[in-house]
């Protein structure tokens, strides 16, 4: 089955522009043994809920081992070399009290230099109370729970934005639909319940009420109790935040029942495309969602463009399609590397010094604007509100819609009721 997405070149306003990409670097002759390798110590879940989303994101850091490796490694200046990295991983199995051991253990008993989460809030959140009692840097790609980056000066959120940042646009968009009654359900963990809760703060700023504001159990595979009550408050919007386990059951039910909203939101369409498209097929026309790369292009000026890693990509993983958790692990490895090069050696402060002094608002990579918060939280990389349109031969087209300013045309609203 073959999925054609149209994609959107967006070009950061002011020029940004990054003197990695030309400045050149002087070795320098030291006394300091070099290690043969820096160990990047990190989790993967071959097995449970977070499969999928786990495996695409660690064959991304996976890639840019491979990428950075080619040039023989990452230049660390209190060596006088470039020394290659080498990834130590363990199976947490979609467990997070299995992660919780194995985070620890990666530090303790491997001794990595580097420690990478597994993929989103519940994988990372093991974590990240771990890394902030042992003063051990945490990279995190796509955890974005909020109450991560509160009075935690010990992890850097490289990819997903957090909560916060990923919901505005959401707002914003709703508002300039005139909008005012939605109803909201969210998958009970970190990642979703933030979600909601910041997106019920801004609700207020916009005059938008929820009129319908409820949990589901993470990975819930009978929405219809939902979908009923929904239905009887005929909301002008319904937004649903949860994992791709949640969004496909959640679309298919709606379109099995008939119920027709005027607007649905989902996380994953524009997230995990190839995974929402082969469960959901045609039940997602029409829907809206927060769309990120591959489908939105960036023009980077560090790193490859998309086209260069598709080709580096397809080298390893011929025939699979990327998604945005692969771009999100090898973008994790673009930020260590750079942040290692500029601290110039492997100490934790200096390399977060250097990520908030030399990096930090200056990057575009083909994930976006790397712009963090002296806490971590990334606000630069933030979704493009979307329509999703499939066609009979399962092919898609997104309609950028949110922010104005790279929009490609206008929503349908209400949206198309499932035949």
């Amino acid at each position: 089955m073959a999925i054609v997405v149209v994609i959107i070149v967006v070009v950061i306003a002011g020029g940004l522009a990054y003197y990695y990409s030309t400045k050149k670097v002087t070795t320098t002759s030291t006394t300091v043994a070099a290690p043969p390798y820096i160990l990047i110590g990190t989790l993967y879940a071959s097995t449970g809920s977070f499969v999928s989303s786990s495996m695409s994101q660690y064959e991304g850091l996976q890639v840019w081992a491979k990428w950075i490796n080619q040039s023989g490694g990452i230049y660390v200046k209190q060596y006088g070399k470039k020394i290659p990295v080498k990834i130590v991983a363990y199976d947490d199995q979609s467990n997070p009290s299995t992660a919780q051991s194995l985070y620890q253990q990666l530090v303790t008993v491997n001794h990595v230099n580097v420690l990478v989460a597994d993929f989103g809030s519940v994988l990372t959140a093991p974590a990240v109370s771990y890394a902030n009692a042992s003063h051990i840097l945490l990279w995190d790609p796509t955890g974005s729970s909020y109450a991560f980056f509160v009075n935690n000066p010990y992890i850097v959120d490289t990819s997903i934005p957090v909560s916060s940042a990923w919901v505005t646009p959401i707002a914003q968009f709703l508002h300039s639909l005139n909008i005012t009654k939605v109803a909201l359900i969210y998958a009970s963990n970190d990642f979703n319940a933030y979600q909601a809760y910041l997106l019920g703060h801004l609700f207020k700023q916009y005059g938008i009420t929820a009129i319908y504001n409820e949990s589901y159990p993470t990975s819930l595979s009978d929405f219809s109790s939902y979908i009923s009550s929904i239905e009887t408050i005929s909301p002008q919007a319904v937004i649903e935040f949860g994992y791709p386990t949640d969004d496909i059951p959640f679309l298919n039910q709606i379109a099995s029942s008939k119920v027709c909203f005027p607007l649905l939101y989902t996380n994953y369409p524009g997230l995990m495309l190839p995974m929402v498209l082969s469960g959901v097929g045609a039940n997602m026309n029409g829907t809206f969602t927060g769309a990120f790369p591959p489908i939105v292009v960036y023009k980077p000026t560090y790193g490859p463009n998309l086209t260069e890693f598709e080709e580096l990509w397809n080298s390893t993983y011929p025939g699979v399609a990327v998604n945005y958790n692969v771009l999100a692990g090898f973008n994790a490895g673009l930020i260590i590397g750079l942040a290692i090069q500029d601290a110039g050696t492997l100490n934790q402060t200096a390399i977060k010094a250097a990520v908030l002094n030399e990096i930090s608002g200056k990057v575009v990579t083909l994930t976006g604007l790397f712009n963090i918060t002296s806490t971590g939280a990334q606000m630069g990389e933030t979704p493009v509100v979307s329509q999703v349109w499939v066609y009979p031969n399962m092919t898609t087209r997104f309609t950028l819609l949110w922010p104005t300013s790279i929009a490609n045309g206008t929503a349908v609203y209400p949206e198309p009721c499932a035949p």
